[in-house]
């Protein structure tokens, strides 16, 4: 039994509306980063950097992997404190944990842009101000990781199972627009570096605001004093696609965080026009995960992982095409097929595991998933990075092989599940 049907609640266009907009926020606030953060990060000479190893070992520079290491250590935090946002959900409420995010969100911003001010003008430099940017951006991550898993268990305690795959899908694909449309805000980079950020956090806390308006609480299901169910990563339920969302997000992570770099060495241009074509190439991605959400997912009534398999062969071929991309057109055609794939599989990978858990334990699971994300956006920029130091391509190269490699034992797993319903 949902939480609409014990309270009478009936779902309306407003609160639904309300909700996918915080999920786009959510979306948005998450790589909106990426696509300013590698020329920004040249602009303060953090791939510059060099690190003295311990025990008179050497010095190290770390280059681009120095920039990329921001984004995953913000991916790690997010990644330790989304589950224990999802269970805090289920005890506290959905509402109070979506809105403490987006001001969190709003707040960890202003933070992070006052100490990358502050590097550009000159006031901090090397060491403390790489050091001084990561703090930030945990605090950052903290903050807003509460939104993601509490708003995701908001929508599976208002649908019931036949309305889940829909519900689900058109959140997961406000969300999966919002992460295309975060970049695209990198075009406001002629005013400042820092503009697109504070744009985003302005939007935040206008969201935040909505959903304090617009959005009804919900009974909480769960006491104060009832015990916590303990979700584990390797649950049978759910193990598959905490691994597929971990794979799915690690190579975005690792792809979306080069492409700033690669755009600007392919094209040999500087760190704002780069910013800008890569605005440009996220408002076409944005545009195709549109046209597979409204003509594609809405329509679609069979199984989630159905249509997952169907998804990942367009991101796969969009990875192939940016590992040989020469000129823009390429590059745009590529970032099309990456999102219309994206909005296929993100929005059945979110149906697929909500029906395998309880109602009182969808916060958790969400929590997790979001935590299995936060761990991908944290392991891809590292791998990203290290792979972007040997070739600009291999990283391209690297997920179009896992994603191939995905691709053939989803198929052969299917066909084996086939066999044995025979």
């Amino acid at each position: 039994m949902t939480h609409s049907q014990q309270s009478g609640l009936k779902p309306t266009w407003q609160m639904m509306i309300t909700l996918y907009l915080a999920m786009m926020s959510v979306g948005m606030g998450q790589t909106v980063v990426f696509a300013i953060l590698p020329m920004l990060g040249r602009e303060l000479a953090l791939d510059q950097l060099v690190f003295q190893l311990p025990f008179g070992l050497g010095a190290i520079q770390g280059k681009e992997l120095t920039i990329t290491s921001l984004s995953a250590l913000t991916a790690f935090s997010f990644f330790i404190a989304a589950p224990y946002m999802g269970r805090l959900s289920d005890r506290l409420g959905r509402k109070p944990l979506i809105i403490f995010g987006l001001c969190g969100y709003a707040v960890g911003t202003l933070i992070f842009n006052g100490v990358a001010a502050l590097g550009l003008s000159g006031v901090l430099v090397g060491t403390m101000l790489y050091v001084s940017l990561v703090l930030s951006r945990v605090f950052h991550a903290v903050l807003m990781s509460s939104t993601h898993p509490a708003s995701a268990a908001y929508m599976a305690d208002v649908t019931s199972i036949s309305e889940r795959t829909r519900g689900m899908g058109k959140m997961q694909a406000f969300n999966q627009l919002g992460v295309m449309i975060g970049p695209a805000l990198a075009w406001f980079v002629h005013i400042s570096y820092l503009a697109p950020l504070y744009i985003q956090a302005v939007i935040s806390f206008v969201v935040a605001m909505m959903v304090w308006r617009f959005l009804p609480p919900l009974p909480v299901m769960r006491r104060k004093d009832q015990k916590v169910v303990s979700m584990s990563f390797f649950d049978p339920r759910y193990k598959l696609y905490i691994l597929l969302s971990f794979i799915m997000y690690g190579l975005f992570g690792m792809v979306q965080q080069t492409l700033g770099f690669y755009f600007q060495d392919l094209l040999h241009i500087d760190g704002v026009r780069a910013s800008q074509i890569f605005s440009m190439a996220m408002v076409v991605s944005s545009a195709a995960m549109l046209i597979a959400q409204f003509l594609v997912v809405q329509r679609y009534a069979g199984p989630p992982m159905r249509l997952l398999r169907r998804g990942l062969p367009f991101i796969c071929l969009g990875y192939g095409l940016l590992a040989n991309a020469t000129t823009l057109p390429t590059l745009l055609l590529a970032m099309s097929l990456f999102g219309f794939g994206m909005a296929l599989t993100a929005s059945a990978l979110a149906a697929s595991a909500t029906m395998a858990v309880q109602s009182n334990e969808q916060g958790g699971l969400a929590g997790l998933l979001g935590s299995t994300a936060g761990l991908g956006f944290m392991i891809g920029p590292l791998v990203g990075g290290s792979l972007y130091r040997i070739s600009p391509s291999y990283p391209y190269w690297c997920a179009a092989a896992v994603m191939f490699a995905v691709i053939v034992f989803l198929f052969t797993e299917g066909r084996r599940k086939g066999s044995q319903a025979k």
